[in-house]
């Protein structure tokens, strides 16, 4: 994870002999996605009403940057969507349904005047903030950030508040998203070469008042709500989320926790605001293990396994569920090629808490033009008295078995030349994933449900 590299863009170099004028516009580019979804019935079978259904969509983003001056630069980048029915839009933000929308995905001033050295600036307006597992960050939000960024170390440290998603198909935040404000840091030492140490942590903490989070008829009430929350992480890897790397053998160790106090609401038509509100202490941690050896060197052939594990479970006034930062995607590149692959699933996509995954997958890629992935996973659940959330899947599990159920995916992508302006450089990508219930959901549930999304993109 590179979370100062992200964002940055190639260097300018600024010669004073040089007659420069400003504002110089040093990218435009325009990115056409057209979609087409196929996706099974949310509900598993078990409600009269499906929510099964076959959509096309079509996703335009333009962005451009500038330098403004010498030690000023600027990025901004629009998007626009519309489909032909609800479809989930989680490659861009998670659980998120529509059939169109505008928005605004990244608008920051950049200043790297503070020093001489050229990997170091103060960032600061709506970006989107990522590192490498998708797991911790992976969101567009209004921050300040300073960056640091060298061949060894990479290191950022900022506020943030998710102010709005700043999309015209979203009038304000959920309930238990509203009035957050966020501390968050991470470095990234390359202690050798290829291998890397990681150190993260964020901080949550809820500056409204509970006259807020009374119910409304767009999110209803908010199950947790968090109120002081920390969570600090540790990654040890050899240039595991590198696509071009050619090790024989890599690896991933990935350790976080998260501590202190959330709030759990239950609706109560007899309170003045509709609900009852239990705080409670919070404490929780997940791990998640991974291997892969390369079989193959050109194309390059991997076989690689992943343990991941969340704690779970509830107690009157205390939680020991790991819970995610509510800035994550779960997307990354952790199958070794260049696809961005759902880490828990494509047909189900769960939140990392109270859950059990062993995956195992194989991949094939030539690094840069073509990339095949294929993936099993099995899920169980941590605590049966703890729930599982799901961006995809709506019923909660019964409670009498710990067998969540199993999934399959192929994720199959050709990426064309970078070149813009020519027929060459055009995306094709498919994600097809098959989640399979398990006892968990009863013996009512359907036995298969798929989502399968193929994405054409054109870059101008």
């Amino acid at each position: 994870m590179a979370v100062g590299c992200l964002a940055a863009l190639p260097a300018v170099a600024q010669d004073e002999s040089e007659d420069v004028s400003y504002p110089e516009l040093l990218d435009f580019s325009t990115s056409t996605k057209a979609s087409a979804i196929s996706e099974g019935d949310r509900r598993l079978g078990l409600t009269d009403r499906s929510t099964e259904s076959n959509e096309v969509g079509l996703d335009i983003k333009p962005e451009w940057v500038w330098q403004l001056s010498p030690h000023w630069r600027s990025k901004l980048r629009l998007q626009a969507f519309a489909a032909t029915g609800q479809v989930d839009v989680s490659d861009e933000i998670g659980g998120t349904e529509t059939d169109g929308f505008f928005a605004l995905r990244e608008a920051w001033f950049d200043y790297n005047g503070l020093t001489d050295y050229p990997g170091e600036s103060i960032r600061f307006g709506r970006e989107r903030l990522k590192e490498g597992t998708g797991t911790w960050w992976d969101d567009d939000i209004t921050l300040v950030r300073w960056i640091f960024d060298t061949t060894l170390l990479d290191t950022t440290v900022g506020v943030a508040d998710k102010m709005s998603e700043a999309r015209t198909d979203v009038n304000e935040l959920p309930k238990e998203e509203q009035d957050i404000a966020r501390f968050f840091a991470s470095t990234r030492w390359q202690w050798r070469k290829d291998h890397y140490l990681t150190f993260l942590t964020t901080h949550a903490e809820r500056y409204g008042n509970g006259e807020d989070l009374r119910p409304d008829s767009e999110s209803g009430t908010p199950a947790r709500v968090p109120e002081s929350l920390t969570w600090v992480g540790f990654r040890a890897d050899q240039a595991y989320f590198d696509w071009h790397s050619r090790s024989t053998v890599q690896y991933l160790a990935s350790f976080g926790a998260v501590a202190g106090t959330d709030a759990r609401l239950s609706e109560d038509p007899a309170a003045a605001n509709g609900f009852t509100r239990e705080e409670r202490d919070v404490s929780g941690w997940a791990a998640d293990l991974g291997l892969r050896a390369q079989l193959v060197e050109s194309p390059r052939w991997v076989v690689g396994v992943h343990g991941a594990m969340a704690s779970g479970g509830e107690k009157p006034g205390e939680s020991d569920a790991f819970r995610q930062t509510q800035m994550e995607s779960n997307r990354s590149r952790f199958t070794g090629t260049r696809s961005q692959v759902a880490r828990f699933g494509e047909a189900i996509q769960p939140e990392w808490s109270n859950l059990k995954v062993a995956t195992v997958y194989t991949a094939l890629t030539d690094r840069d033009w073509w990339a095949a992935n294929l993936l099993y996973h099995k899920y169980w659940v941590s605590d049966v008295s703890g729930t599982v959330i799901s961006d995809l899947v709506e019923p909660d599990f019964t409670g009498t078995s710990d067998n969540l159920g199993e999934s399959v995916d192929m994720v199959l992508g050709y990426y064309g030349a970078r070149d813009t302006g020519t027929w060459s450089d055009i995306d094709a990508r498919i994600r097809a994933g098959v989640f399979f219930p398990g006892d968990a959901y009863g013996d009512d549930a359907d036995s298969a449900r798929h989502r399968v999304v193929l994405d054409v993109t054109k870059r101008f």
